[in-house]
């Protein structure tokens, strides 16, 4: 499919994402996260890929606006369709913004040099000082409301 053609459809799902567009996100992230010398670049970290399938999941609502990106810029180098989409489609910029930036933590390698594991559980202790007592006479009373 070319961008031309994807301008007649709309995507709806991840798995409707054209490959052509999954490749011309994997070269503009690589411009908007590009490799440092202790961190993968977006593109090397999976952004294409089965990343791009977990932000879309999350916010299918984007879809369509990476889509529109791709099938209006996908024809320019990676820097001309960034500042294209800014002054043309800020919708859409901002969609390739978040979508790239949300590809890239869902990298578990990206994660690891982070040192960053995901959220925890975590067991919380009651204070000390707080009366029981007081406590229960809340959890006895039981709910009180007032209809909004």
């Amino acid at each position: 499919m070319t961008p031309s053609q994807a301008r007649e459809t709309t995507s709806t799902t991840a798995a409707d994402v054209p490959e052509e567009c999954r490749d011309w996100l994997r070269r503009v992230a690589d411009r908007l996260i590009p490799a440092s010398p202790t961190m993968p670049a977006a593109g090397d970290a999976g952004l294409g890929d089965g990343h791009l399938d977990v932000v879309l999941r999350a916010r299918p609502d984007l879809i369509r606006d990476l889509v529109r990106a791709w099938a209006s810029t996908g024809e320019l180098a990676p820097d001309e369709s960034l500042d294209e989409l800014r002054q043309s489609d800020p919708p859409a910029y901002h969609a390739v913004l978040l979508i790239v930036a949300g590809g890239y933590y869902t990298s578990p390698a990206v994660r690891a040099l982070l040192g960053y594991a995901g959220q925890q559980p975590r067991t919380l202790q009651i204070a000390g000082d707080i009366d029981e007592d007081l406590l229960m006479r809340v959890v006895e009373r039981g709910p009180r409301y007032r209809q909004a």
